[in-house]
């Protein structure tokens, strides 16, 4: 083959791939769009909504002397809305998650509160965080395999139900580590620090994550550029964070952009096992009871550990000790109303590259059972996803799931329709996956274990 007709085929393969994510894109962001929830709501997202209508139609960030009907006879109001150390009072929630919705707000321009322009927002910002994880497993899986992995990463977590349902801090911190994974996948440690500066404004703590990922790399290959790369846009933009907590609470630490409240449990939690055991396994708030794939896949994880790509170990161990750590600060519910969790979010995003590539790897019952436990993710988060109101409250996450109490006191109809919604994901998945395998020889050629060889480098 000629060198211009090398040129011509890879710039065919390249075209072929945007066209791809371009639909991934927009299906996830209609599917999401349509299933947002603008009524049944969390305080933390109508709070964040509010300070960005706020900004965008009166144009500050103060609440002297504004009645919020919503929030006035809320005994817990003091969590969301406080007295300043400037005199002012304000919202207390994250930068990221606030200036993430004003451009929607902005352009809309609506009369009354309404948190439809954020749940689009939202919508779309996740939309972006499934194709960024797709172009980051898809240098190492099959172009069949990276959709399938986009696909259960979007729909068969509470990605779904809560990143895409409004914004939240875990709307960015999400976006942030796709940009990791995607740029660390390809060596571009300066994209990889774009994506801490999201994860510093969103959670200041989250940074973490990047700090990891960067300095394991930069150990592992004794390249201490990676590790400059990478944290140079943090560090820059920490004084910018700087001023707009000045400007918005009159102090020029971080520590006011969740209010008083943001670590009144880090007494009570910061050497509490019981709570770090309940972010993975307490009946309504576990990472591994919503999504039990973890579990299923972990020891496949560790077999296939030193033949997973470096970044993408690299950034399960950075979301292992952020895990550890938001454990540590503040107790493991999350608030109400929330279907699945939270708080494990990040981890689920910094394990989903590993766990995707390992899935490759399964073999006997575990590869066998990903079909079925798959769609049964998918059947579970689908009910939260669409029908909010049956989340549960957070007093009850050491007790109930919302899934099952659904069942028990949805009348007959709840149990046959979760059958009939799982048996059919089911056999929809098998056929698809069964045609994938017959056209195998037939794929779009890939990088395959070349890449994945150096990215072990």
């Amino acid at each position: 083959m000629s060198e211009k007709a090398g040129l011509t085929l890879l710039r065919a393969s390249g075209a072929l791939r945007g066209r791809r994510e371009l639909w991934l894109f927009a299906v996830v962001f209609v599917v999401f769009a349509l299933t947002a929830d603008t009524a049944h709501i969390c305080l933390d997202v109508w709070t964040t909504n509010y300070a960005s209508w706020r900004l965008a139609t009166a144009h500050t960030p103060y609440l002297d002397g504004v009645s919020i009907p919503d929030l006035d006879n809320n005994g817990f109001k003091w969590v969301w809305i406080q007295d300043a150390p400037n005199g002012h009072t304000v919202v207390t929630r994250a930068p990221a998650a606030v200036i993430a919705g004003l451009p929607a707000y902005l352009l809309s321009q609506p009369d009354q509160m309404t948190v439809l322009p954020a749940a689009l927002t939202a919508a779309a910002l996740t939309a972006a965080a499934v194709v960024l994880f797709h172009r980051a497993v898809r240098t190492v899986l099959a172009p069949w395999q990276a959709l399938a992995a986009a696909v259960a990463f979007a729909f068969t977590t509470p990605i779904w139900s809560v990143s895409a349902n409004g914004i939240w801090p875990h709307t960015i911190t999400v976006l942030g580590i796709a940009m990791v994974a995607w740029a660390a996948s390809a060596q571009r440690w300066w994209s990889v620090g774009l994506g801490g500066v999201l994860l510093l404004w969103a959670r200041p703590h989250a940074a973490v994550i990047v700090a990891v990922v960067a300095l394991i790399a930069a150990w592992r290959t004794r390249r201490v550029g990676i590790a400059i790369r990478a944290g140079l846009p943090g560090l820059l933009s920490l004084p910018l964070l700087c001023l707009w907590t000045h400007w918005i609470y009159g102090s020029w630490s971080p520590l006011p952009l969740f209010g008083s409240g943001a670590f009144s449990q880090v007494e009570q939690s910061l050497f509490d096992p019981v709570n770090q055991a309940a972010m993975w396994i307490s009946p309504d708030r576990g990472l591994f009871v919503y999504t039990p794939v973890l579990l299923v896949l972990l020891p496949t994880v560790l077999r296939t550990w030193r033949r997973l790509p470096r970044w993408s170990t690299d950034l399960l161990v950075a979301g292992l000790i952020y895990t550890l750590l938001q454990a540590a600060l503040i107790g493991f519910t999350g608030g109400y109303p929330i279907y699945g969790y939270r708080y494990g979010l990040e981890f689920l995003a910094c394990a989903a590259p590993a766990y995707a590539i390992a899935a490759t790897h399964a073999v006997g019952w575990v590869r066998r059972s990903l079909p079925a436990l798959l769609t049964l993710q998918f059947t579970v988060i689908l009910l939260g996803a669409v029908v909010a109101r049956v989340a549960l409250k957070d007093t009850a996450a050491w007790t109930e799931n919302a899934f099952v109490r659904a069942l028990v006191h949805g009348g007959p109809a709840a149990p046959v329709l979760a059958a009939t919604v799982w048996g059919t994901s089911f056999l929809l998945v098998r056929m698809w996956t069964r045609a994938q395998l017959a056209n195998v020889p037939d794929e779009e050629p890939t990088d395959g274990d070349r890449l994945l060889s150096s990215a072990q480098g």
